[in-house]
């Protein structure tokens, strides 16, 4: 530090002489300046562990330490106030007679700061009220519902030791219940938490004014400019009237959201000071762009390097129908998407006009896939149902030399329930699809066939860093003819997603240098994963099963294996390395995580 000084000295040659002793006493006190900024201590805290965390994360004592900041000066301050700051921090915790002594050891190189906290004896609530004033005195239903709302919380208070988090919770919750129906515009009069020091007791109060009963009125829309309005007011189930409701506003809003066609939404009310009480809606959208091309290049395991175009617009005939379109050109698949979609309306349920062609070739079955179809789709929450009706026909060929072209007319259903934490990087939860459909020979199909299949996936968080993921695919195509089936309606497995170890689609009936489809399926894995920095993880895991023409020739196998898992922004990727017992080979993967 002095060397800077004389250098920064010596530069400024026209220095006046009487600004020389002002800088020669600084260079002179610096080094006594630099011994101050790098002053350390160490802080000894004899307090019970239940508050320990709170004392070392608030105090200032502390974060000067960290900071590197104090002086010997500043430490004796702050070690005059920090009783008192102690103090403050431990009746948030119902201590109130808490008792702080500080001691400051100077004698060895670092100095020693001695914290002692004798707790005391903590507050208990033994007693909690809710008054209700204003006009809710008249709404005698809502008033008993949230009198015996009111009441459940604070006898879940009751003989619990007092906590400011706690009490602030509890105004902030009652507040928020009176508010979500009928009286948004209800405020806190008064809260009191009364303490009793002799007898270590604590009562909370809190009186609230519901303010004048609301209605719904009418609803304005902003925003709109190249969507008809018709996708906002199709969304609207709020009838003028009706009374006023926080969580049928929240489900409009999502509802909006939920469409393409919308960046954002934000719905709320005004709210009239004098009479009538009627509070009209206020939709404010802001617009997608009409237009999206989407350009991309990928790798998987399953069907090497990929190209993809996609195109969409979102007012096709200005109805504000989705026109969805696809190229798909990977090394083992190439694949062509149409769509129209039609956007969900007060009926909750989408539906969706589409055609497809899908070429690939595994296992000496070289397959060509024309599909049309129409599907009525619901989605609430994370769950899933839908119907559709498809017609497709294939023209499939084999090693052998052989072909044959089946067609069906189907009807399917499918269910997906969904529980999970977290959509990007689920902990606990489980997955479940079932789906069922089939075809009769009579109607535009080669054969009549049942086909059933579910499958799922459990997730577990095993302590702070281990994670349990365990999947199953099940299914079985009921059929006198499967020949006459398109490959769709049956079942091959094997890969990255199913059975790892074992190449992409060659798990199935194996017949003259082919690997066909079958009627039964069955799968199962068991994955275990542990954090090893920050957004990675290592993976073990065992995969088991196979698909086979019936269950009685089904022969199941085993990959077993490790890899890596990274949290993407846009999920999880796998890296892994399995090794197929039965077939004594390792096979190398690359894939998304698990997602239907």
């Amino acid at each position: 530090m002095t060397a800077v000084w004389y250098s920064y000295v010596f530069a400024r040659q026209r220095m006046s002489l009487r600004a020389l002793p002002l800088f020669c006493a600084i260079v002179i006190a610096s080094p006594a300046w630099a011994a101050e900024a790098d002053f350390r201590y160490r802080i000894e805290l004899d307090a019970p562990s239940s508050v320990s965390g709170l004392l070392e994360q608030h105090l200032n004592i502390y974060k000067w330490q960290k900071k590197n900041r104090l002086t010997v000066e500043l430490l004796h301050r702050e070690l005059n106030s920090l009783p008192n700051d102690a103090h403050d921090l431990l009746a948030t915790q119902g201590y109130f007679d808490a008792k702080i002594t500080t001691r400051l050891d100077e004698s060895g190189q670092t100095p020693v700061v001695y914290i002692s906290v004798d707790l005391g004896q903590q507050v208990m609530v033994t007693n909690t009220s809710v008054v209700l004033q204003g006009a809710i005195n008249q709404d005698i239903e809502r008033y008993e519902t949230l009198t015996r709302r009111f009441n459940q919380r604070g006898d879940a208070l009751e003989n619990l030791p007092f906590t400011q988090a706690a009490w602030d919770d509890f105004k902030k919750r009652s507040l928020l219940s009176l508010q979500s129906r009928s009286y948004p515009a209800a405020t806190m009069v008064s809260s009191e938490a009364t303490i009793n020091p002799e007898t270590h007791e604590a009562e909370f109060k809190l009186v609230l004014d519901s303010g004048p009963q609301y209605v719904f009125g009418p609803y304005m829309i902003n925003g709109l400019s190249r969507y008809p309005a018709k996708l906002v007011t199709d969304q609207i189930k709020i009838a003028e009237g009706e009374p006023y409701s926080r969580s049928d506003l929240n489900d409009l809003q999502a509802s909006i959201q939920d469409l393409p066609q919308f960046a954002s939404a934000l719905v709320d009310v005004d709210l009239p000071d004098s009479e009538p009480f009627v509070a009209p809606l206020r939709i404010d959208v802001q617009e997608a762009p009409l237009q999206r091309i989407n350009v991309g290049l990928g790798y998987s395991t399953n069907t090497r390097f990929k190209t993809e175009l996609g195109y969409r617009y979102l007012n096709l005939l200005d109805q504000g129908w989705i026109f969805n379109s696809k190229l798909r050109l990977e090394q083992l698949e190439q694949a062509v998407d149409l769509s129209v979609t039609i956007p969900k309306s007060s009926s909750e349920r989408e539906h969706r006009f589409w055609g497809s062609y899908l070429h690939n070739e595994y296992e000496g079955v070289d397959s060509h896939l024309y599909k049309v179809g129409v599907s009525r789709l619901k989605k609430w929450d994370q769950n899933e149902r839908a119907i559709d009706l498809q017609y497709q026909i294939e023209r499939r060929s084999y090693a052998d030399g052989s072909e044959d072209n089946p067609q069906s007319l189907t009807l399917n259903y499918n269910w997906i329930e969904r529980h999970l934490d977290s959509k990007r990087d689920p902990r606990n939860g489980y997955l479940f699809q079932l789906e069922t459909g089939g075809a009769l020979k009579q109607i535009l199909s080669d054969a009549t066939f049942l086909r059933v299949a579910g499958r799922g996936a459990y997730y577990k968080r095993l302590g702070k860093d281990g994670q349990f993921l365990g999947q199953f695919n099940l299914g079985q195509t009921f059929s006198q003819n499967p020949s006459g089936i398109t490959s769709d309606w049956l079942f091959r497995t094997g890969g990255a997603g199913s059975v790892r170890g074992y190449d992409y689609q060659s798990l199935g009936v194996k017949s003259n240098g082919s690997v066909l489809p079958g009627q039964v399926l069955a799968t199962g894995s068991l994955e275990f994963q542990y954090a090893v920095l920050k957004d990675w993880r290592a993976a073990a895991f065992v995969d088991y099963g196979g698909a086979a023409a019936d269950w009685r020739s089904l022969d199941p196998v085993t990959g077993v294996g490790v890899g890596g898992r990274w949290l993407s922004p846009v999920g999880q990727i796998g890296f892994d390395v399995a090794y197929g017992i039965e077939y004594k080979q390792v096979r190398f993967y690359f894939a998304m995580g698990l997602a239907f």
